[in-house]
C-alpha cells in the first residue's frame, strides 16, 4: 500500500470508514501512534520503518544494491514467508532491514539481509489511535488503528482501516484502502497464538508512463503533474494476507514456533503506458499493454522447534527448522494498442478499445527447506552461528501452445557467523552464507516483460566490527562481497541471464543520542558493483550493472527543542552517486541529494493526548528519475507540504 499522503476523494469505502473513526475515538485509551517516530525506533542507519515514516541507507528492494523482498529473505515475526502480495500497513506495526551483525539474529543468514516485519501489537490496554494527512499536490490519507482487550493479557485483538487518494509527479492519480484485524490469545504462561488478515485495495490507480529511449541518453523536457494517458488506465489490485503465528516456551529448555501463511496478489486488470523509441526532440512511439487478470498466491510458512541447554557462561542452542512453500502464478496474455508516433508530453485521448487477450501461462513452484542451526553465546566472549540446508525445488511452466518444462534443484545452503566481544563495548563480526532465491520478473520495457525469471544461487561474506562510543552514540561498520547471476536484455530486448554480478562495498552507521533531545541517524555506503561474462568480454554489455550506483548517503536528525516543549524539528537527507542507465555504460543518471524538512507539535485535543506534524519533501524540488530498465526511466517525487493530524485515545 502507498507510503504517500492520499486526497479524499468520494469512494463507496469513505462513510464507513469515517463511521468507524467517531466509534472508535471516543474510547478511553493510552497513546500510540502518537508515539511513532522511526529515527528513534531504529538501532542502525540500515533501514527502519514504523507507520509512514522511514529512516536509513536501504529498502527491501534495495539491499547492498539488491532486492531483499525479490530474493525471498523476508520474515514475518522472525519467521519464513514467502509473500507476492505487499503487507498493509494496518497489518505490520514496523519494518527493519538486518544487515551485517543484526541478520546474525536469523538462525539462517541468507544473502541480500533480511527484511523484518512485525505485526501491530494488540496489548493489554486499550488504544485507539486516528490519523489525518493532507499535501498541497491533493494528496490525503485517513487511517485508524484500534488495539482492544478482551480478556486482559490474555485475549486481545487490533483491527485498523485506512483510506488514500495519491496523486504522483507523472499527475496519474491513485485510490487504495487498507484493513487488519489481528488477534492474540495467551492460554497460558510463554504461549501466544495470534490469527491475522490483512487487505490492500487499489482502485483504479493509472499507469505512471515509462520512457524508453532510442539511445542512451537521458531524457529532459518531460512534464510533470498534467497526466498524458487516458482515463481508463486504472489498475485494479487486492492483495491480500493472512495467516497463524503460534510461539510456546516449554520451560527454560524447549520452544517452538510456527507460521502459516497464506499471500494473494490478485490484479483483475492493469495497464502499461510505454512510450517508446523517445528522441532527444521529445517524439517516442506511445503504447499502451493492458494485461488480462494477473494472478500469484502462494501458501508458506515454518515451523522452528529450539533445544536451549546452559552451561555456566555459555548457552547452547540448537535449531531445527522446516520451511515450505507452494506458489501458483498465471501471468502473460497481453494485448496492446498503438497511438501515432509524437510529443512525449501530448495526450493519448480516446476510449478503451477491445483488447484480444491471449492466453496466460501458468507457473507452479513448490520448495521445502529443512534445516539444522547451532549457536553458541560465550558471556564476555562472543557467539558462533552455524547452519546448513537443504533446498528441495521445483517449478514447472505451462505455456500454451508449447511443450510444459520443469526444473529442480536439489542444493546445499549453508550459513556460519561469529562475533568476538572485544570488550563491553566493541565487537567483531564475520559471516559467510549461500542462498537459492528467486530473480524475480522481466521488467515492462522487455520483449518478455512479466516473465517469471528462474531461481538463482547466490553467496555472501561480510565482516565488520560494531563500537559503542560515549554520548550514547552506536558505530558500526562493515565489509560486504555478495554475488549473483547477472539479467539484462539482449540484442532482441529479451531479458535473460547475462553474466555474473559482484557489489563489493564497505557500509557505516551510526546512531544515538550525542546531546539530550538530540537523535542521529547517519550511514554510507561505498560500493564497487561490478558484471563479469562473455557478454561483456565480448562487449555486448558495460562492466557497471545496470541501475547500481558507487556511493549511498543517508542522514536523519531528530531535535525536541528545550526552549518550547512538545516541539521537535527533523532533516531527512538523502543521497546517492551517479546510476548505470543502460546496459552498455553510456548513459547514467547524475548524482542527487534529497532534502525533507519536517516539524512535530505535540498537543492536547480533548484532553487526548495529539501530534501535528508538518512536512516538506524534496525541499529543492530535484527531479530524480527511476531507472526501471535498459534506457528505461521513471518519475520521482517532486516537492510536497504535507500536514499530518494523530490523535490517540
Amino acid at each position: 500500500m502507498p507510503r504517500l499522503i492520499g486526497t479524499l476523494a468520494p469512494h463507496p469505502a469513505a462513510p464507513a470508514l469515517l463511521s468507524v473513526a467517531a466509534l472508535l475515538i471516543g474510547t478511553p485509551a493510552l497513546a500510540q501512534r502518537v508515539d511513532d517516530n522511526a529515527a528513534l525506533l531504529a538501532d542502525d542507519a540500515f533501514g527502519a520503518a514504523i507507520g509512514n515514516e522511514r529512516v536509513g541507507l536501504y529498502r527491501g528492494w534495495d539491499v547492498r544494491g539488491f532486492s531483499a523482498v525479490t530474493a525471498g529473505n523476508i520474515r514475518l515475526e522472525g519467521l519464513y514467508i514467502d509473500r507476492p502480495a505487499e503487507f498493509s500497513e494496518r497489518l505490520v506495526g514496523n519494518e527493519t532491514i538486518r544487515v551485517g551483525i543484526t541478520a546474525q539474529n536469523d538462525r539462517f543468514v541468507a544473502p541480500t539481509g533480511v527484511d523484518d516485519f512485525r505485526l501491530r501489537t494488540t496489548g493489554g490496554k486499550r488504544v485507539i489511535s486516528a490519523v489525518a494527512g493532507y499535501s498541497d499536490l491533493g494528496v490525503a490519507r485517513l487511517e485508524v488503528d484500534a488495539q482492544l482487550p478482551l480478556d486482559g493479557e490474555r485475549l486481545s485483538i487490533a483491527a485498523g482501516a485506512g483510506y488514500f487518494h495519491d496523486v504522483y509527479t507523472s499527475g496519474a492519480t491513485g485510490t487504495f484502502a487498507s484493513y487488519a484485524l489481528r488477534g492474540q490469545w495467551k492460554p497460558a504462561p510463554g504461549v501466544e497464538i495470534s490469527p491475522f488478515w490483512g487487505r490492500g485495495d487499489s482502485y483504479d490507480r493509472q499507469a505512471s508512463p515509462t520512457f524508453v529511449t532510442a539511445s542512451p541518453f537521458i531524457p529532459s523536457g518531460l512534464r510533470t503533474g498534467d497526466y498524458v494517458g487516458p482515463a481508463w488506465t486504472g489498475q485494479r489490485l487486492i492483495a491480500t494476507n493472512y495467516g497463524l503465528v503460534g510461539k510456546a516456551r516449554m520451560g527454560r529448555q524447549w520452544a517452538v514456533a510456527a507460521g502459516l501463511f497464506r499471500s494473494i496478489n490478485d490484479m483483475p486488470h492493469n495497464y502499461t503506458l510505454l512510450l517508446r523509441n523517445l528522441t532527444p526532440d521529445g517524439q517516442a512511439d506511445r503504447r499502451i499493454i493492458a494485461d488480462p487478470p494477473q494472478y500469484a498466491a502462494s501458501t508458506s510458512g515454518e515451523l522452528r522447534v529450539e533445544r536451549a541447554v546452559r552451561d555456566g557462561d555459555r548457552a547452547h542452542l540448537l535449531t531445527l527448522s522446516l520451511r515450505g512453500r507452494d506458489r501458483l502464478s498465471l501471468y502473460g496474455g497481453s494485448a496492446s494498442v498503438n497511438y501515432a508516433r509524437g510529443d512525449v508530453n501530448a495526450p493519448m485521448d480516446g476510449t478503451e478499445p477491445a483488447f484480444a487477450y491471449g492466453q496466460r501461462n501458468r507457473e507452479r513452484v513448490r520448495q521445502f527447506t529443512p534445516g539444522l542451526a547451532y549457536e553458541l553465546r560465550w558471556k564476555g566472549l562472543g557467539s558462533l552461528g552455524l547452519g546448513l540446508q537443504r533446498a528441495f525445488y521445483s517449478k514447472t511452466v505451462f505455456v500454451p501452445g508449447v511443450a510444459t518444462t520443469s526444473t529442480q534443484d536439489h542444493g546445499w545452503l549453508y550459513n556460519a557467523s561469529i562475533a568476538i566481544d572485544l570488550s563491553s563495548r566493541i565487537a567483531l563480526y564475520a559471516s559467510a552464507s549461500s542462498g537459492l532465491e528467486e530473480s524475480g520478473i522481466a521488467p515492462e520495457s522487455a520483449a518478455n516483460r512479466r516473465e517469471v525469471l528462474p531461481a538463482i544461487h547466490t553467496r555472501q561474506i561480510d565482516a565488520g566490527v560494531r563500537i559503542i562510543l560515549p554520548a550514547k552514540l552506536r558505530l558500526v561498520a562493515g565489509l560486504f562481497d555478495v554475488r549473483k547471476p547477472y539479467f539484462a536484455v539482449d540484442a532482441t530486448n529479451i531479458f535473460v541471464e547475462s553474466g555474473q554480478i559482484r557489489h563489493r562495498g564497505v557500509e557505516v552507521s551510526l546512531t544515538g543520542m550525542p546531546a539530550p533531545g538530540l537523535t542521529i541517524v547517519a550511514g554510507a555506503v561505498l560500493m564497487n558493483p561490478t558484471v563479469a561474462g562473455s557478454q561483456v568480454d565480448r562487449g555486448l554489455i558495460g562492466r557497471r550493472p545496470l541501475g547500481d550506483t558507487g556511493r549511498v548517503a543517508t542522514l536523519s536528525i531528530n531535535y525536541a527543542l528545550p526552549a518550547l516543549p512538545g516541539v521537535t524539528l527533523g532533516a531527512n537527507a538523502y543521497h546517492h552517486g551517479t546510476r548505470i542507465a543502460d546496459t552498455a555504460n553510456l548513459s547514467s543518471i547524475p548524482a542527487a541529494t534529497m532534502l525533507d524538512l519536517s516539524a512535530r507539535y505535540r498537543l492536547k485535543i480533548g484532553g487526548q493526548p495529539a501530534l501535528l506534524r508538518f512536512q516538506v519533501n524534496n525541499v529543492t524540488n530535484r527531479l530524480d528519475l527511476a531507472v526501471q530498465g535498459n534506457s528505461s526511466f521513471g518519475f520521482s517525487r517532486l516537492r510536497s507540504f504535507a500536514l499530518f493530524l494523530t490523535v490517540d485515545t
